[in-house]
């Protein structure tokens, strides 16, 4: 199985990251307490995969890469909705969790947990806080049309925390909201080589 953007891997130490720059000691901390690493949006060298660290502060993000063969568990956000992992957990933005997955299995379209949520429950370690998101990662098919978003888009804001839906596609990523209010207009899209703009018809 390949590895996507989004997905969590688990890693022996640090001292399996290669990195341009020095490693921040909150790295070191971080990846001791969990060892995990987000698999980012960017192209590697021959044999490596772009990963991420977060820490325990917004501002704490850094990039490096793993060689592939130091890659001991691979997660998927979308593992994370097949085995419901959120059930049982008793902080509240868990429980909105499962009411965002109640509104999206109204709809034809394969969906994963990632950010601090998918990360919490993937390691763990808590990570979210009162002002936590829910990020959303969302298969692309011919079935999204605009007015299927839109719909989904006034049905996830019924919920009273921020659900923020990427949609991935081949080509890259796209913020749903941007995607409804966009149309006919340029809609930003991250792709591997940075982000562009494309017609959204």
């Amino acid at each position: 199985m390949g590895v996507n953007p989004h997905d969590l891997l688990k890693i022996g130490s640090v001292k399996d990251l290669m990195c341009y720059s020095p490693i921040p000691d909150w790295v070191t901390d971080s990846i001791s307490m969990a060892p995990f690493v987000v698999v980012r949006r960017a192209r590697a060298p021959e044999g490596f995969i772009s990963v991420g660290i977060r820490g325990s502060r917004r501002s704490e993000r850094f990039a490096a890469f793993l060689p592939t063969e130091k890659m001991i568990e691979q997660i998927t956000p979308e593992q994370l909705v097949n085995g419901r992992r959120w059930i049982g957990n008793p902080k509240e933005i868990f429980c909105w969790v499962g009411i965002v997955s109640q509104i999206l299995e109204n709809y034809p379209f394969t969906w994963g947990l990632a950010g601090s949520t998918g990360f919490e429950l993937s390691s763990g370690i808590e990570t979210t806080t009162s002002n936590s998101d829910i990020d959303i990662i969302m298969r692309k098919s011919s079935r999204l049309t605009v007015s299927i978003a839109k719909r989904l888009k006034k049905e996830l804001e019924t919920i009273p925390v921020r659900v923020d839906v990427q949609v991935e596609s081949n080509e890259g990523a796209f913020s749903l909201s941007e995607y409804v209010m966009s149309v006919g207009k340029n809609l930003l899209l991250r792709t591997q080589d940075g982000p562009i703009l494309i017609k959204n018809v």
